[in-house]
């Protein structure tokens, strides 16, 4: 059998209750939601006969202290006959794809549905599920092709598919104490200030150990009693022990001072470790992320990595210190007493031990649920005006109040087994407590070891002071899963290498001229699923090259892969007769300039935003981008006019000044090479012709590439190429498409007159 993914064993014990054969598995792969689009574990296992799709979930179950167990509670068990199903397919959206079958009766039937995460699994399963049906594969032993081996993209001690193909490190089996020596050398310029904290609390905590000293054992028995050395000195006790109070707080003082200090400068430093990693990644990165969550990264794990290594840790160590001194001037003060009222402390250990992992895993889903909410949040008020056109709001409310259920069960799971156990150390705790003072007091009446009043007050003090760190201690633990989880996203980010990458020799050219060249250039987004495919065209510097098609034809990608968004997977794409690969970033991206049909303003003024393009650029190259774009007229009857604010939350502009604005970008590039992405299909007919006009001046002497819907806009381009299918169907000029009757150019063309004759805008 070839499994795509691993298998667990619960899965096959549910097949062998079906009375199905697991000696016939021929494939076997997993999907991350079922098809109702919910999140669970889904198994779609191929047979000779038949193909089973199986949902369910992992319950981590703990009973009377016992080890947590796992027991997969299924939820659906579908069957699907082999020789009813023609072939299945992949439906592919966004950040999701569905696995359906398409049945002989020309029906379909809808299988499961799945993240991105697990769509090259799909992919592979529809391709060796196609040799199944046209006989290539006919028992479960057969040769698997070595790009498909699951070994090379699997952790191979427990199955889970690396999170980056390029960064092989599972995050469920890589060692944890790695993250924090990677994080520990991170703080290595904050060295001084941490051995200041460090002296500080060790001074904080010597001062604090001889209070009981001079507060309880000295104060009774060498002051209050008459056999004392220092027999009714008070005011000098109280001296002593407000001195060592004052010393105390001052310590503490110069310790909060100092974690202040550096508090703002690490977690500044936190976030933009984790902002300019993900800047620097490629696009395909953030096309399978969702904003909030990303959000999320920045924020909530930065400060909850400073709060564990600043807050924590130096106490954490300290503490240790105090633990070890305390129980060493127990042991030598009294060590039967010691030994009986400190015998909790390894059963305090071992509960925390214990409660380590089933910590981890309520921390990560309890991040999960707030990551969902975060991103479904930043989902809805940033599409509210989708929401509000289609009535959607009962709908989104009712899914945000799914969302939120669920992440606030993962909240409460949390809060319940920290209740129930934190409680109980503190009660294992106490019981110490009450020994010390049952056995001490015996001691101390029975007259056994010479033991004073005194010196059981100061005892059970100690005992007390042990006692402190230990619930620190606990707390260490909850702060340690969370830092861990936190850690384990921040290099995942830090170390995921970027797809397109700036060669170390790169080409910087004295001056692009703009010449253009496609050869034999293929491009897939997912494995196996070609876009572009063996694409060849040329345009020369200066002249300007028209790309039309359908919708989906391949037209936007020839843009990305030109601006170098993604790379080719084959053949060459040339600016000046040179590999874009070979090209300097800065070469490239300064010499090209795009006006998408999807236009996207930062929050500041226009200026800033027009801006953008040319931080340096004067006011008077400002306006004169806005005219020759024809913004400027709207612009100055703007309240604010160039400063006026728009972005998120600010001045609402229509599509069409938004896209004359895009367009005043661009033009202040004044780029060698000037990509138009449906650049005026928001505008009306009589806008759209001012800025044709004002683009004929701008394009002069610049190689355009020119993507429209509206063919007449195309009419005086040098050459036009039409992609059907990811392929260049036809190239020609205008009038010489227009000649192929039966082209695609020719049918487009047609179909277009005929809607504007229809709709009274052309005879």
């Amino acid at each position: 059998m070839f499994l795509i993914d691993r298998v667990p064993d619960h899965i096959f014990e549910s097949l062998q209750k079906s009375d199905v054969d697991t000696s016939k598995i021929m494939l076997a792969s997993y999907c991350d939601m079922n098809n109702e689009h919910s999140f669970c574990d889904t198994y779609v296992v191929v047979t000779t006969e038949n193909i089973y799709v199986i949902s369910g979930a992992v319950s981590i179950l703990c009973a009377d202290g016992k080890k947590p167990i796992q027991e997969w509670r299924e939820n659906r068990f579908t069957t699907y006959d082999i020789g009813e199903i023609e072939a299945l397919e992949l439906d592919e959206m966004q950040s999701s794809a569905r696995l359906v079958a398409k049945l002989k009766d020309g029906k379909y039937a809808f299988l499961t549905a799945m993240t991105n995460t697990c769509r090259t699994s799909a992919l592979v399963l529809t391709k060796y599920f196609e040799r199944m049906k046209k006989g290539e594969i006919t028992s479960p032993d057969f040769d698997i092709d070595d790009e498909d081996e699951p070994s090379a993209r699997r952790c191979p001690k427990c199955g889970m598919r690396y999170p980056d193909k390029n960064r092989k490190v599972c995050p469920r089996c890589m060692e944890k104490g790695k993250l924090y020596r990677r994080f520990g050398m991170f703080l290595a310029k904050y060295k001084k200030y941490i051995a200041i904290m460090l002296l500080s609390l060790v001074l904080l905590t010597a001062t604090s150990i001889a209070v009981p000293y001079f507060s309880n054992e000295f104060f009774y028995d060498e002051v209050l009693s008459e056999n004392g050395g220092f027999f009714g000195e008070i005011l000098l006790v109280i001296g002593m022990i407000v001195a060592t109070k004052v010393l105390s707080q001052i310590f503490t003082i110069i310790n909060g001072r100092i974690s202040a200090k550096i508090a703002a400068k690490i977690v500044y430093d936190l976030k933009m470790t984790v902002f300019t990693s993900i800047e620097k990644l490629s696009l395909s990165f953030f096309n399978g992320r969702q904003t909030g969550a990303l959000m999320t990264q920045v924020n909530e794990d930065s400060n909850t990595i400073y709060s564990f290594f600043c807050d924590g840790v130096p106490y954490f160590l300290v503490n240790i210190v105090q633990v070890v001194v305390i129980c060493v001037i127990l042991f030598i003060e009294n060590p039967l007493l010691a030994l009986c009222s400190l015998f909790t402390v390894p059963l305090f250990f071992f509960i925390i031990l214990q409660s380590y992992r089933k910590e981890m895993k309520l921390h990560d889903k309890n991040y999960s649920g707030s990551r969902r909410l975060n991103s479904q949040l930043s989902d809805v008020l940033q599409g509210a005006r989708v929401v509000k056109a289609f009535s959607c709001e009962r709908a989104e409310t009712e899914r945000f109040h799914g969302t939120s259920r669920r992440a606030a069960e993962y909240q409460k799971n949390l809060s319940v087994f920290n209740n129930y156990v934190y409680p109980s150390l503190g009660l294992i705790l106490y019981a110490g407590n009450i020994i010390a003072l049952g056995v001490g007091g015996w001691m101390v009446i029975s007259g056994y070891y010479d033991f004073t009043y005194g010196q059981l007050i100061k005892f059970v003090a100690y005992v007390n002071m042990i006692y402190t760190p230990m619930y620190f201690f606990a707390d260490m633990i909850d702060w340690s899963a969370s830092s861990t989880n936190a850690l384990q996203r921040l290099f995942e980010i830090y170390d995921t290498e970027p797809d397109i990458k700036e060669k170390d020799d790169a080409i910087t050219p004295e001056e692009i001229r703009g010449d253009v060249e496609f050869k034999n250039v293929e491009f897939s987004y997912i494995k196996n699923h070609k876009v572009i495919n063996n694409v060849s065209f040329g345009v020369k510097a200066g002249k300007m090259l028209g790309i039309v098609g359908h919708s989906g034809a391949g037209k936007s990608t020839i843009v990305n892969l030109i601006m170098r968004l993604y790379d080719a997977n084959e053949g060459e794409i040339l600016v000046d007769g040179i590999n874009v690969k070979d090209l300097s970033f800065n070469a490239l991206y300064e010499n090209i300039a795009i006006v998408s049909q999807e236009t996207f303003f930062f929050i500041g003024s226009i200026l800033d935003n027009i801006r953008y393009a040319k931080p340096d650029a004067s006011y008077e190259e400002v306006i004169r981008a806005a005219k020759l774009s024809g913004a400027h007229d709207f612009i100055i009857k703007l309240p604010d006019s160039y400063n006026t604010k728009i972005g998120f939350g600010f001045k609402d502009l229509s599509g069409g000044e938004k896209q004359r604005l895009s367009i005043a970008r661009a033009i202040l590039r004044d780029p060698k090479i000037l990509i138009l992405d449906e650049a005026t299909a928001a505008m009306d007919t009589e806008t759209e012709k001012k800025i044709q006009n004002a683009l004929s001046e701008l394009t002069r002497d610049k190689t355009t590439i020119m993507i429209a819907h509206r063919l007449s806009t195309l009419r005086d381009a040098d050459e036009l190429i039409v992609i059907e299918d990811g392929k260049v169907a036809e190239r020609g000029t205008h009038k010489e498409l227009l000649a192929i009757e039966d082209g695609v150019y020719n049918k487009l063309y047609t179909l277009q007159a005929e809607a504007l004759k229809n709709a009274g805008i052309i005879e």
